[in-house]
Protein backbone atom coordinates (compact mmCIF):
# COMPACT_ATOMS: atom_id res chain seq x y z
CA UNK A 1 0.00 0.00 0.00
CA UNK A 2 1.57 3.17 -0.92
CA UNK A 3 0.91 6.19 1.16
CA UNK A 4 0.31 10.06 0.89
CA UNK A 5 3.04 11.93 2.43
CA UNK A 6 1.15 14.70 4.23
CA UNK A 7 1.01 17.77 2.78
CA UNK A 8 2.59 20.97 4.19
CA UNK A 9 2.61 24.90 3.76
CA UNK A 10 5.23 26.26 1.34
CA UNK A 11 6.03 30.36 1.67
CA UNK A 12 6.31 31.95 -1.95
CA UNK A 13 9.32 32.72 -2.77
CA UNK A 14 8.16 35.93 -3.47
CA UNK A 15 7.88 36.50 0.32
CA UNK A 16 9.54 37.69 2.79
CA UNK A 17 9.14 37.77 7.02
CA UNK A 18 10.33 39.64 9.44
CA UNK A 19 9.50 39.34 13.74
CA UNK A 20 8.41 42.28 15.22
CA UNK A 21 8.11 40.82 18.94
CA UNK A 22 5.08 38.94 19.28
CA UNK A 23 3.75 39.42 15.68
CA UNK A 24 5.60 38.68 12.23
CA UNK A 25 5.14 41.21 9.62
CA UNK A 26 4.86 39.20 6.08
CA UNK A 27 5.52 41.12 2.82
CA UNK A 28 5.06 39.95 -0.49
CA UNK A 29 7.02 41.38 -2.85
CA UNK A 30 5.57 41.44 -6.32
CA UNK A 31 2.25 43.05 -4.99
CA UNK A 32 3.67 44.95 -2.67
CA UNK A 33 1.21 44.30 0.16
CA UNK A 34 2.24 43.72 3.96
CA UNK A 35 0.61 41.93 6.39
CA UNK A 36 0.82 41.47 10.30
CA UNK A 37 0.38 38.46 11.91
CA UNK A 38 -0.53 38.31 15.79
CA UNK A 39 1.27 35.48 18.24
CA UNK A 40 -0.63 32.84 17.26
CA UNK A 41 -0.44 33.85 13.60
CA UNK A 42 3.20 34.43 13.60
CA UNK A 43 3.83 30.64 15.02
CA UNK A 44 1.62 29.04 12.51
CA UNK A 45 3.53 30.72 10.23
CA UNK A 46 7.11 29.64 11.49
CA UNK A 47 6.13 25.93 12.49
CA UNK A 48 4.06 25.73 9.04
CA UNK A 49 7.77 27.49 6.73
CA UNK A 50 9.75 24.48 9.15
CA UNK A 51 7.80 22.09 6.95
CA UNK A 52 5.66 20.54 9.57
CA UNK A 53 2.03 19.40 8.98
CA UNK A 54 -0.82 20.47 10.30
CA UNK A 55 -1.28 17.42 13.07
CA UNK A 56 2.28 18.39 14.67
CA UNK A 57 0.97 22.56 14.66
CA UNK A 58 -1.96 21.40 16.39
CA UNK A 59 0.13 19.57 19.24
CA UNK A 60 2.06 22.77 19.06
CA UNK A 61 -0.40 25.64 20.04
CA UNK A 62 -2.33 23.41 22.05
CA UNK A 63 0.89 22.80 24.00
CA UNK A 64 1.80 26.81 23.90
CA UNK A 65 -1.32 28.57 24.58
CA UNK A 66 -3.18 26.16 26.09
CA UNK A 67 -5.85 25.73 24.02
CA UNK A 68 -8.26 22.79 22.45
CA UNK A 69 -7.31 20.78 19.58
CA UNK A 70 -10.41 21.81 17.75
CA UNK A 71 -9.93 25.53 18.63
CA UNK A 72 -6.15 25.23 17.14
CA UNK A 73 -7.43 23.32 14.04
CA UNK A 74 -9.88 25.85 13.20
CA UNK A 75 -7.22 28.41 13.78
CA UNK A 76 -5.15 27.08 11.58
CA UNK A 77 -7.59 26.58 8.42
CA UNK A 78 -8.43 30.16 8.75
CA UNK A 79 -5.01 31.24 8.91
CA UNK A 80 -4.24 29.10 5.96
CA UNK A 81 -7.51 30.07 3.84
CA UNK A 82 -6.62 34.09 4.06
CA UNK A 83 -2.27 33.10 2.90
CA UNK A 84 -3.84 31.02 0.43
CA UNK A 85 -6.10 33.65 -0.18
CA UNK A 86 -3.34 36.61 -0.39
CA UNK A 87 -1.00 34.42 -2.86
CA UNK A 88 1.58 34.22 0.05
CA UNK A 89 2.04 30.31 0.70
CA UNK A 90 1.19 27.37 -1.68
CA UNK A 91 0.71 23.70 -0.65
CA UNK A 92 3.65 21.24 -0.77
CA UNK A 93 5.13 18.26 0.91
CA UNK A 94 5.95 18.09 4.36
CA UNK A 95 9.75 17.21 5.56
Amino acid sequence: MIRARPQAWVVRDNVVTRRLGDTLVVVCLSSNQIFELNATGARIWELQAEGRVEEDVVATLVEEFDVSAEAAGNEIAGLRQQLLDAGLIEAGDAR
